[in-house]
C-alpha cells in the first residue's frame, strides 16, 4: 500500500516537474521550452566552453579546485544547469498565462493576487533553493556559501544573503506551498541525472575557490544561460520525451557552429631569440631583448613592468612577452589596453597582423572593443561579412536597454549577445582603451562576464602611466583581482613614477596574497633608463610571493639634449589670436627650408585658432587640425595621414613641410616622429610624452636648422610685469585657465620651474632618455625646492591640488567592485551591494571610471528640404531609414560631444524616427542624432555650434550673446 502511494506520489511529482516551463512560446521560436529542456541545453554549451574555448591554465585550475582532471567540467555543466532553478517557483511560472495553465494543470497552486504583489526573482529564488538543497545534502557550509551566489548572481548582480529569501510578506506563495517543495527538490536532483553526473553530495569541490575564480566561474555561467537562450538555436521542447542530453550536445554544436566561437592559441611554442627579427624586420632592441629574457625565467606567471623611453620599442616587446607568457603557462589570448579609444585603432591594425603571425588564422580572431569600432575600416569591413565572419571578431561594450531586463528571455542571437554589453572581452584578442579593463573593476553589472573574458588571457596594459588618480583606484582594484587569479600582467611606461609603479606593483601583490594591504618589498627599481621588474607569486602555495626581479639596460636611442625656448604668451586675454600670430610667423621662419612641426594645444578653440592662422600663412596642404571634437570619419582619415607621413620608420611619404595643430590625442600612442615640437604647459610626465613625439628616429637627416631637438612653451606668463627673482627666474608664471583646471596649478609650477632652469642654465638640461626617471620622480616626489618668489603661492597650490586628488581618489574608492576592510568575506555575496547604476550606452561607465561627466555621443546628420542626408551626401531614407550595407557609413559620423554641450540625455539629441522602429538593428538601437540644419548648425545648451569640414565643431557663442 505504502509503495503504491509512493509509486503515485512520484509520478505526480514527475509530472509537475516536465510541466515546468524555462522560457515562453514567444522566446522560443514559438514553441514553449520546458525548463528542463533549457537547463540541459545551458549545461551542454557549459560543456562546449569547456571543450573549446577555455584555456588550458583555466581548465587546470578548475580542475584543481573541483578536485581532478575533468571535475571542473562535470563542475561548470552542474552549476550552469541549475542556473535557472529558481523558475521552478510560483514567482516565476506565475507571471506568464501559458505556464501557469501547464503548471495548474498538473496540480500545483498558489494564490495569484499575492504572487503578482510581491515579486520575487528567479536568480535570487535559485540563490536560495541550492543553498537548502546543498544544506540537505551535507555540503559544509564554506562550499554552501561560495556556491549559491552563482546561482543569485547569473545576470550579472550578486545580492547580499538576505536578499535573497522569499518576500515575507507573501506567507510562502512566491516560493510555493503543497508540493512545490517537493518538485523543487526533485528537480535539483534529475538535473544531475540527466546529465549523467555523480549525486549531488559527491559533487563538493576540493577546495573553496578564490574570489576571483568565483567571478570567473560566474562569468562563464552567464556566458553559458545567454548563449542558451537565442532562440534561433535553442527554440521550444514541450514534449519531455524529447528532452535528452544527446540533443542538448546537438543544439549546442549547431549554435557552437553557427557562432564560430574558439579559444586562442593551441598548443602555442613559446618564441625562440629569433622572434623580433622574423616578425618585425629587426634585432631586438634592448629593452625588447631583456623583457623577453625575463618573460622565459619567470618562475610563475605573474606580472611583468616594462619601462623604456619613447620609441624604444616597448609595445612590441610587450606583445612578445605576451607570447611567451602565455605558451609557458597555458593561456590563450591576450587583451591590449590602451590609454584612450583613439589609441586603440592603430594598434588594433597592429595587433591583428601579430596575431596572424604567430598562427595562421588568428588575425581573424582579435576585436576593436570600445564606443566607437566602427570607424575604423578594418573593423568596419566585418559588419559586412557573413554573421559567421561577423562573430570571428567579437567585440562591443555598449550598455544596451534590454541587458537590464529583470528576467532575461533570450530574445538576442548570438551574434548580437557578442557586439553588446560587455560581452566582447570574451573574444580570444581584445585591443580596446583601458576602460574596458577599469569597467571590470567598477561595482556595475556584468563585471562576471568582463572577468571571465579577462582570466583566460594574458593582459597588456600600454601608457599605463597615463591613468589619472580616480582611474587609477579602479586600475589597482582591477590588478587585485588579476593577481588573485594568477593572470599574467604586462604593464608599458615611458614615465611611470615610482609611486606609480608601487602603487600598481603591491595591488597586484595583495590580490596574490590575499591580503589589505602588501607589507614586503615590492619597489626594486635600479638605475637606468630602460628597466624591466618581474613579480612572482609564491611558488609553494603560500602567501609570500617571490622578491620582485629587476634588471636595467642600455636605451636604443642616444642620450640627446633638448633645449626650450618660452615664447611668453598673455594667458589673461580672451582670444588667442596675437599669440597665434607671432607663433606663426615663428614657424615660418623655423620652416622655411621644410620640416615637420607638431603643435600640442590645450584647448580645441585654441588648437583652431592656430591652425586658421598657419593655415592662411601655408595654405592647407601643409597643415593638419586633429581634435577630440570631430566626426569619426574626419579623424580616422586625418589620423592615418600623420601616421603615415610622419612614420618613425618609414620615411617614402614624409612631406617636405607639414605642421599637424592637434589637441592632447597626440600625446600618447601618436607613434610620429616630428623635426619641432610645439606645447602648451602640461606636468613634467605628459612633457616628456609629448617629447617622444620629437626626433624619434635618431638617424633621420633633418633640415639643417631643426638639427637638434628643441621644444618651444606656448600658453604661459613667464612673470609679472617682467619682474625676476634675485637668480635670474621669473617671478611666479601664470597658465592658461583651462590648463589649470586640467591639471591643477601645482604640477604647472612644477614643470615650469625645471623648464625654467633649463633655459636659463640654472638647472641640469634634459639630457634624454636618459634623465627621464630623474625627471618623473622628481615631479612626483617629495616637493621640489622652487623660487623663493613662488613658495607662498606654491604650497598652497600644492595643497589644493592634494586636496582634489584625495577626494578623486575616494570617490572613486566608493565605487570599486570590492570594499576593502569591509569585511565582505570569501565570496561573493553582496558583491553588488550600493551597485554603481549602469545606463544605456556605456558613456555612463566611461565617466564612472574616468571621474567625469559622461559626454555625448551622436551621429551628425543634415535635415534640408528632402529629409536627412550625412556630412559626405549619402541620402538617407524617410525618418532616416537606409539599407544595412550602409548603416556603418553613416556611423563614421559618430562624434563625441563635450559634455558642458550635452548632458546625457538631452532633448536636442535623440535617435531618428526609423531608428527606434522594430526590427532595430542594434548597431542603430542606442545611438542619437545630431541633426544640423541646411548651414551646418544647431543650439545646444544655449549655444550655437556649426560643423565646418576643416574646423571641426566650432562654438559660435551663446545664443543671442554680443
Amino acid at each position: 500500500m505504502g509503495s503504491e502511494a509512493d509509486r503515485e506520489r512520484d509520478e505526480r511529482i514527475e509530472r509537475q516537474v516536465w510541466a515546468l516551463i524555462g522560457k515562453t512560446a514567444k522566446y522560443a521560436d514559438g514553441t514553449p521550452n520546458l525548463l528542463l529542456s533549457h537547463m540541459l541545453d545551458t549545461a551542454a554549451v557549459a560543456e562546449r566552453i569547456w571543450e573549446d574555448y577555455l584555456a588550458h591554465a583555466t581548465r587546470g585550475t578548475l580542475d584543481r579546485m573541483a578536485g581532478g582532471p575533468g571535475r571542473g567540467r562535470e563542475l561548470l555543466m552542474w552549476l550552469a544547469a541549475l542556473h535557472d532553478l529558481g523558475k521552478a517557483t510560483p514567482a516565476w511560472q506565475g507571471k506568464y498565462p501559458e505556464a501557469a495553465k501547464a503548471v495548474r494543470e498538473a496540480g500545483l497552486t498558489w494564490h495569484a493576487p499575492t504572487v503578482e504583489r510581491y515579486g520575487w526573482s528567479h536568480q535570487h529564488a535559485g540563490g536560495y533553493l541550492v543553498r537548502r538543497f546543498l544544506r540537505e545534502e551535507g555540503w559544509p557550509p564554506e562550499h554552501v556559501k561560495w556556491v549559491w551566489p552563482q546561482i543569485a548572481g547569473h545576470h550579472g548582480f550578486f545580492p547580499l544573503a538576505g536578499a535573497i529569501k522569499p518576500p515575507p510578506p507573501a506567507r510562502g506563495q512566491a516560493e510555493g506551498r503543497q508540493g512545490w517543495g517537493e518538485v523543487q527538490r526533485a528537480l535539483f536532483h534529475k538535473v544531475g541525472g540527466l546529465l549523467e553526473l555523480r549525486p549531488a553530495a559527491r559533487q563538493v569541490p576540493a577546495e573553496v575557490p578564490s574570489r576571483a575564480q568565483q567571478l570567473h566561474l560566474a562569468g562563464l555561467i552567464a556566458m553559458a544561460d545567454q548563449m542558451a537562450s537565442a532562440k534561433e538555436y535553442f527554440g521550444g521542447i514541450d514534449d519531455p520525451a524529447k528532452v535528452t542530453l544527446a540533443g542538448a550536445r546537438e543544439r549546442a554544436d549547431t549554435s557552437w557552429t553557427a557562432l564560430g566561437l574558439r579559444r586562442g592559441w593551441e598548443r602555442l611554442p613559446v618564441p625562440d631569440d629569433g622572434v623580433f627579427e622574423r616578425r618585425y624586420g629587426d634585432p631586438p632592441r634592448p629593452v625588447q631583448r631583456l623583457a623577453a629574457e625575463t618573460a622565459r625565467t619567470m618562475p610563475a606567471p605573474g606580472m611583468l613592468i616594462i619601462e623604456a623611453p619613447m620609441g624604444e620599442g616597448k609595445t612590441r616587446a610587450g606583445l612578445v612577452v605576451a607570447e611567451i607568457l602565455a605558451a609557458r603557462f597555458g593561456y590563450d589570448g591576450v587583451f591590449v589596453g590602451m590609454p584612450r579609444w583613439s589609441t586603440a585603432d592603430p594598434m588594433f591594425r597592429e595587433v591583428k597582423e601579430w596575431a596572424e603571425a604567430t598562427q595562421d588564422g588568428l588575425g581573424a580572431h582579435v576585436a576593436l572593443l570600445h564606443l566607437w569600432q566602427n570607424l575604423s575600416p578594418d573593423w568596419t569591413a566585418l559588419h559586412d561579412a557573413t554573421p559567421e565572419q561577423r562573430t570571428e571578431a567579437l567585440g562591443h561594450c555598449g550598455e544596451d536597454a534590454d541587458t537590464q531586463r529583470e528576467e532575461r528571455t533570450g530574445d538576442q542571437s548570438p551574434s548580437e549577445f557578442f557586439f553588446s554589453a560587455g560581452r566582447g572581452l570574451l573574444c580570444p584578442f581584445v585591443v580596446s582603451s583601458l576602460d574596458e579593463l577599469l569597467y571590470s573593476a567598477a561595482r556595475s553589472n556584468w563585471a562576471s562576464t568582463r572577468m571571465a573574458g579577462l582570466l583566460g588571457k594574458v593582459v597588456l596594459l600600454d601608457e599605463v602611466h597615463a591613468t589619472d588618480v580616480h582611474g587609477s583606484q579602479f586600475l589597482q582594484e582591477a590588478l587585485r583581482w588579476l593577481g588573485q587569479a594568477r593572470v599574467p600582467v604586462v604593464l608599458l611606461s615611458a614615465t611611470l613614477a615610482p609611486e606609480q609603479r608601487r602603487q600598481v606593483a603591491e595591488a597586484y601583490l595583495t590580490g596574490v596574497t590575499g591580503r589589505d594591504e602588501y607589507d614586503g618589498d615590492s619597489t626594486a627599481a635600479p638605475e637606468g633608463p630602460a628597466r624591466v621588474t618581474a613579480i612572482c607569486p609564491p611558488l609553494d602555495g603560500g602567501t609570500t610571493p617571490a622578491t620582485p626581479v629587476a634588471r636595467a639596460c642600455g636605451s636604443f636611442s642616444p642620450d640627446r639634449p633638448y633645449t626650450f625656448e618660452v615664447l611668453p604668451e598673455d594667458v589673461l586675454r580672451s582670444s588667442p589670436e596675437p599669440a597665434d600670430a607671432a607663433l606663426t610667423a615663428r614657424l615660418a621662419e623655423e620652416l622655411e627650408n621644410g620640416g615637420c612641426a607638431l603643435a600640442i594645444r590645450d584647448t580645441t578653440p585654441r588648437a583652431q585658432s592656430l591652425y586658421r592662422a598657419l593655415r592662411e600663412r601655408f595654405g592647407p596642404d601643409d597643415v593638419v587640425l586633429l581634435h577630440e571634437h570631430m566626426t569619426a570619419r574626419d579623424r580616422t582619415v586625418r589620423t592615418d595621414l600623420c601616421l603615415r607621413g610622419l612614420s618613425p620608420r618609414d620615411g617614402s611619404h614624409r612631406p617636405r613641410r607639414l605642421v599637424v595643430v592637434a589637441t592632447r590625442v597626440a600625446e600618447e600612442a601618436f607613434d610620429v616622429d616630428v623635426d619641432l615640437l610645439v606645447t602648451d604647459p602640461a606636468p613634467v610626465d605628459l612633457l616628456l610624452q609629448r617629447a617622444g613625439r620629437l626626433h624619434r628616429n635618431p638617424l633621420r637627416r633633418r633640415p639643417a636648422r631643426l638639427g637638434a631637438p628643441r621644444i618651444l612653451i606656448t600658453g604661459m606668463a613667464t612673470g609679472d610685469a617682467g619682474e625676476s627673482s634675485t637668480s635670474g627666474v621669473p617671478s611666479t608664471p601664470g597658465f592658461l585657465s583651462s590648463c589649470e583646471q586640467r591639471y591643477g596649478r601645482y604640477p604647472l609650477l612644477v614643470a615650469a620651474h625645471v623648464i625654467l632652469e633649463a633655459v636659463t642654465g640654472a638647472g641640469e638640461p634634459w639630457v634624454l632618455p636618459r634623465r627621464i626617471p630623474a625627471l618623473v620622480a622628481a615631479a612626483y616626489g617629495d616637493p621640489l625646492t622652487l623660487p623663493a618668489a613662488w613658495r607662498d603661492g606654491a604650497e598652497a597650490a600644492r595643497r589644493e591640488w592634494l586636496d582634489v586628488r584625495r577626494a578623486r581618489a575616494d570617490q572613486a574608492r566608493r565605487l570599486l567592485l570590492s570594499r576593502r576592510g569591509g569585511g565582505e568575506g570569501a565570496t561573493l555575496a553582496g558583491l553588488h551591494y550600493v551597485a554603481a547604476r549602469v545606463l544605456p550606452g556605456g558613456r555612463d561607465l566611461s565617466a564612472l571610471v574616468r571621474g567625469e561627466e559622461p559626454s555625448a555621443e551622436a551621429v551628425v546628420v543634415v535635415r534640408d528640404a528632402r529629409g536627412y542626408r550625412t556630412m559626405s551626401g549619402l541620402r538617407l531614407g524617410e525618418g532616416g531609414q537606409l539599407p544595412a550595407a550602409q548603416i556603418d557609413d553613416l556611423l563614421t559620423h559618430t562624434m563625441e560631444l563635450p559634455a558642458d554641450y550635452a548632458p546625457l540625455h538631452p532633448p536636442v539629441l535623440h535617435p531618428l524616427p526609423a531608428w527606434d522602429q522594430k526590427p532595430r538593428d542594434p548597431r542603430l538601437s542606442i545611438r542619437r542624432a545630431l541633426v544640423l540644419d541646411v548651414r551646418h548648425q544647431v543650439v545646444l545648451e544655449g549655444r550655437r555650434l556649426r560643423y565646418d569640414a576643416e574646423l571641426g565643431l566650432v562654438d559660435e557663442g551663446v545664443v543671442g550673446g554680443s
